[in-house]
């Protein structure tokens, strides 16, 4: 299995992902957040590039079943119905419902993947069941961190370094020098993950504006039994896996 990892989604261009499967990791929040959602009911997410973009779909779709979720900043953005903390898409809110989201950096690391053969959605809190459908049917991954406006994120490293080395304990694996970076970084914080997400700058940042309990939601390894996929530019749960 060859493995590359992208750090931020800058690097994404269509030769990084055409032909692959992808796995999407933003730690903080979206990728928890959307696992969350799904867990708990949710029908269909579906990620968009801009608030604008949010608004416009808004107003095509049945305002009963359609819910607006994103942040700006690490807070709920004005006018939507939900925030980007997993806490707040609890059963009695998503059950049945669509939600359109926007963030600042998940949502554009899933849209700068399209040409990939296929995008998963992947975190610490469903690990295991990114690991168990990647070593069964794929030899090409790329795991895109999707990282801080555009910069490293020490969380999304030593995630994506948890999913390689797990790969790597059940399959022969060829790895860049981005994935050997991740995995390192998480060899040096494997014992302290929960620990890791507190002290990273967005941990402290997220800490600061009150959602001290995300980062415990965050940092639950295998907490979530689910796959969220990426569809047609829809996301919901991988059903069964697909041979190739």
């Amino acid at each position: 299995m060859r493995i590359e990892t992208l750090f931020t989604p800058n690097e994404i261009d269509e030769a990084a992902v055409k032909g692959k499967a992808v796995a999407i990791i933003d730690v903080l929040r979206v990728c928890t957040t959307i696992a969350y959602a799904l867990s708990n009911g949710c029908e269909r997410i579906i990620p968009v590039e801009s608030v604008e973009a949010a608004t416009n779909l808004t107003a095509s779709l049945d305002k009963k079943v359609t819910l607006l979720g994103g942040e700006k900043e690490g807070k709920r953005i004005d006018g939507f119905n939900l925030g980007n903390s997993p806490l707040e898409y609890a059963p009695e809110v998503v059950k049945g419902k669509t939600i359109i989201m926007a963030t600042t950096n998940g949502t554009r690391a899933i849209w700068k993947s399209q040409a990939a053969k296929e995008v998963l959605i992947a975190s610490f809190v469903n690990m295991s069941s990114v690991v168990d459908h990647v070593s069964r049917i794929e030899d090409l991954l790329t795991i895109v961190c999707a990282g801080k406006q555009g910069r490293f994120a020490m969380e999304d490293a030593v995630c994506a370094g948890m999913l390689i080395d797990r790969l790597a304990a059940g399959n022969s694996v060829d790895l860049s020098d981005g994935a050997n970076a991740a995995r390192a970084l998480y060899s040096m914080n494997q014992k302290s993950v929960a620990q890791t997400i507190r002290d990273c700058e967005h941990g402290r940042y997220l800490r600061s504006i009150g959602f001290e309990n995300d980062l415990e939601v965050c940092s639950k390894v295998d907490s979530l039994k689910i796959l969220p996929v990426v569809r047609e530019g829809r996301i919901d749960r991988q059903k069964r896996s697909r041979k190739t």
